[in-house]
């Protein structure tokens, strides 16, 4: 297996309900995929990340990236189950510890699930995590999941390119989660301000200039914050 990232991006940070509203499911999902269904004996799907019933689940920056990915995957009605073996093939094929949350996962995906569901088919439709190309002649992850996908930026480290920023509401909206700034919350993209100090001065009836010289942020990344929560 690849070498553990760098301390940032596995430090147990985000509370079971933020990485639920990050990944747009419920926060029982995201603790039965960790702990397993109350009364099942079936096994999580982050089986290699298990918490115990009684532990309070906090999640690291790669596992709530992975949280993301996986909930993109289950779109269709894939069963845990079956993501939970899909993963795991894919960990061993790619050979790291979260390998949702690789750039390599991103670029051969396809490929890569593709050879899983030839090494164990599924008869449930609703199971088929690739589509095929037909102009490119090749198997691949599906369009809404790669373009979902570019959310994400990825960072070098030795052999692979971790998840390290995450933009939830895409690239053009200049608010990002960064677990280097802000303490990984949602903040204003290249600085350490968080995004919820903006929106109080815009719900509270500050202006854009004052909101520039309040808290030294850039003119065009204030009104582009403005734009969004009036928007949202």
């Amino acid at each position: 297996m690849s070498p553990v990232p760098n301390s940032e991006l596995t430090d147990a940070t985000y509370t079971l309900a933020e990485a639920a509203a990050l990944a747009g499911v419920s926060g029982q999902t995201i603790s039965n995929w960790f702990r397993g269904r109350e009364g099942s004996a079936q096994t999580p799907l982050f089986d290699d990340r298990r918490r115990a019933r009684d532990q309070e689940i906090r999640l690291s920056f790669l596992e709530v990236s992975e949280t993301i990915v996986a909930a993109l995957l289950r779109t269709h009605g894939a069963t845990m189950s079956r993501l939970r073996t899909a993963r795991e093939f894919t960990r061993r094929r790619i050979r790291c510890e979260y390998p949702l949350a690789t750039e390599q996962f991103k670029l051969a995906g396809g490929r890569i699930l593709f050879e899983f569901e030839e090494h164990a088919p599924s008869r449930r439709k609703e199971d088929v995590l690739v589509d095929f190309d037909i102009q490119a002649g090749q198997r691949v992850l599906p369009f809404y999941y790669r373009t979902a996908m570019e959310r994400f930026e990825y960072q070098d480290d030795s052999d692979y390119s971790w998840a390290h920023r995450f933009h939830p509401y895409g690239r053009a909206i200049p608010l990002v989660i960064d677990p280097r700034f802000g303490s990984g919350r949602l903040t204003v993209a290249g600085t350490n301000i968080r995004a919820e100090a903006v929106f109080a001065r815009l719900n509270s009836g500050y202006s854009t200039s004052d909101i520039v010289d309040d808290l030294r942020l850039p003119g065009e990344l204030v009104e582009a914050v403005a734009g969004f929560n009036q928007a949202a």
